[in-house]
């Protein structure tokens, strides 16, 4: 019986590592401690730093991409509040960002909603069917929509891009509305029914508003992955509609410029604020349902 020799081979460094006592501690503070403090450091650095070079590019005087930026000025940020086809692409993106989100929630509630309360023959086929959006390419996702919106002439307008966004952005939000559904204590429910209140009543005065911060939870989520979304965007716009990753997306094809990362690091604080306001209103873990 032959061997897998990848088995039999050992971790070079498996015999080092096996003789650190992570129990020792280093100034009152644990040597297991300071390891994971120093390798959470080290990936989140990682992850951040196109986000600080962005950042030190838009604070730049230089008109070229230069690193570390000679002295701070806010002139680009002033140069896109001064153009006003970036205030066009701004006031779009927020507008079909909207849009797209109240459409996602409607039908992400709808299909959370049904998936957790009710058994019926077709209901794992509905909870896998929540997520092709995210499992079909986003060009090809892209693509269909455009050849979709096509038939009814919602090419280049602002409520078919809204519903193109809406279908990618339902999967986000029915997972976030179906993980506090399904951490939703239904002995409440049972309280108010037995207090003497109907479905509507306990629905309207016990299930909804325990149910809300997962709801606005959800919003968020679905307006960052259709404000930040270019590969189904790119499709369905056209001359006289551009959004904001559309318009950068162009203008990065013709070279670099300040402006851009200015305009990069507006939409990094937009979508920053949103995160902070789920967390402090709500918390991520109760918005979700869980304590």
């Amino acid at each position: 019986m032959s061997t897998d020799p990848g088995r039999t081979k050992k971790f070079r460094l498996s015999s080092v590592l096996g003789k650190v006592d992570l129990s020792k501690s280093l100034g009152g503070v644990s040597l297991a401690s300071v390891s994971w403090a120093a390798i959470l450091s080290v990936v989140f650095l990682y992850l951040l730093l196109p986000v600080i070079f962005a950042v030190l590019i838009s604070v730049n005087p230089s008109d070229l991409y230069t690193f570390p930026p000679e002295s701070i000025t806010l002139k680009w940020y002033a140069a896109v509040l001064e153009r006003t086809q970036w205030i066009g692409s701004f006031v779009l993106s927020f507008q079909y960002s909207i849009l797209a989100t109240v459409i996602a929630i409607v039908l992400s509630s709808s299909a959370a909603y049904a998936i957790a309360r009710f058994d019926f023959r077709f209901r794992n086929l509905l909870d896998a069917a929540t997520f092709l959006p995210l499992m079909i390419p986003q060009i090809i996702l892209g693509l269909a929509l455009l050849l979709f919106l096509q038939l009814f002439d919602l090419n280049n307008t602002l409520i078919g891009l809204s519903l193109a966004l809406a279908v990618y952005a339902t999967p986000y939000a029915t997972r976030s509305i179906l993980a506090a559904m399904q951490n939703f204590d239904r002995s409440v429910e049972e309280a108010a029914y037995n207090l003497g209140a109907d479905e509507i009543q306990t629905f309207l005065r016990v299930t909804f508003p325990m149910l809300l911060p997962g709801l606005l939870t959800a919003a968020i989520f679905s307006f960052v992955v259709t404000y930040s979304n270019l590969q189904i965007a790119v499709f369905l716009t056209g001359a006289g509609m551009t959004p904001i990753p559309v318009r950068i997306f162009a203008q990065m094809q013709f070279g670099g410029s300040p402006i851009i990362a200015a305009v990069a690091t507006i939409n990094i604080v937009i979508v920053l604020a949103a995160i902070i306001i789920t967390e402090r209103l709500f918390g991520a873990a109760e918005a979700l349902g869980y304590t």
